[in-house]
């Protein structure tokens, strides 16, 4: 643990004297703490009928990789209808079933690695790893749901985001190369929202990952240190949210009736890792660390829940990613040949 981290964090419990609002018993009260925050910040999940379809439109070997390569199409529903989006999928040679890293992604959906998707690193611990763009199923634009009238609990993209990712695992449950016991949802600040909100409602994530997720993610409002607020994220990304989100807790972020932790607790007893960089003050290093410190109890094995720090700034690294990778083996998800 970074010193600078924990002094920062025991800075934030003395100054910032906002009560940390205790959870809900998660194990009686889980759908209520899921329902509270679909309702008040992110938007419900759709549900309306649409066409639940995967087609794989490609298929071919990649030798530098060692690995199976597979585009599949897939089917989603957003907050303007039915969109098709494709996931890259590669699958080490070598191996029956492997555990399944899905990463959202930044960039557009290319079959190439780069540096938040270290795609060699992955395969060489015997695991897969699909990746899709988040903007192939929803533009990243405020205004891109003005055309559509909504209601106060109405699903914003972070939800949108998040219902795609689940429907790459209705894929994979139907993918012989893939453990679906052991799939893993990572994501990277707006995208480390997402995956927390995915990983929270689907129980078939094993794993969710939150790295620099910041405000609305994997970090306490009430131990905020300088970083986003809430005025000012659902301000610029109103898109992201249901529109409760700023008409009910703008400008409160030291007195919710809630916190990001309940919604962390709620990934237990499943796998759950939290990862800052010491120099993203943005999303507030000491309030993550805070919010893994209080999301703990939640999980009677203390293994199934990892924080870590690294030193730099807002990014998704090849240092989080060997985090997160030891972080799986140490809970045996991977095998040998």
């Amino acid at each position: 643990m970074n010193l600078r981290i924990f002094l920062a964090a025991i800075l934030a419990c003395a100054f910032c004297r906002a009560e940390v609002k205790t959870p809900p018993q998660l194990n009686k009260n889980r759908a209520e703490v899921l329902s509270f925050f679909a309702k008040n910040v992110y938007g419900k999940m759709p549900e309306a009928s649409f066409v639940r379809e995967a087609k794989v439109i490609k298929t071919e070997k990649v030798p530098e990789f060692s690995a199976t390569r597979k585009i599949v199409r897939i089917n989603t529903l957003t907050p303007l209808g039915e969109k098709a989006f494709n996931a890259v999928c590669y699958f080490p040679d070598g191996f029956e079933k492997t555990p399944v890293f899905i990463y959202i992604s930044f960039r557009p959906s290319t079959e190439t690695a780069n540096s938040r998707w270290p795609i060699a690193e992955i395969l060489a611990r015997g695991a897969s790893t699909v990746s899709f763009c988040y903007e192939d199923v929803l533009k990243d634009k405020a205004d891109v749901l003005s055309c559509i009238e909504r209601k106060d609990d109405s699903w914003g993209a972070i939800s949108a985001w998040a219902f795609a990712a689940s429907r790459v695992v209705d894929y994979l449950e139907t993918e012989s190369l893939a453990d679906a016991s052991k799939i893993a949802i990572v994501g990277h600040s707006r995208l480390g929202k997402t995956a927390l909100w995915a990983g929270a409602n689907d129980k078939r994530f094993a794993m969710t990952v939150a790295n620099n997720s910041g405000c609305f993610g994997a970090r306490l409002h009430s131990r905020n240190l300088y970083g986003e607020s809430i005025e000012r994220i659902t301000n610029f990304f109103p898109h992201w949210f249901a529109p409760n989100a700023g008409k009910l807790w703008s400008g409160k972020d030291y007195s919710l009736p809630f916190d990001q932790h309940w919604l962390v607790a709620a990934v237990s007893p499943r796998l759950m890792a939290i990862g800052s960089a010491l120099d993203d003050w943005w999303a507030c290093p000491p309030g993550e660390m805070a919010c893994w410190e209080y999301s703990a109890p939640a999980w009677k094995d203390r293994s199934c829940i990892n924080y870590h720090v690294r030193p730099g700034e807002h990014e998704l690294t090849s240092v989080d990613w060997k985090e997160y990778l030891d972080f799986a083996a140490r809970n045996k998800w991977f095998s040998a040949k």
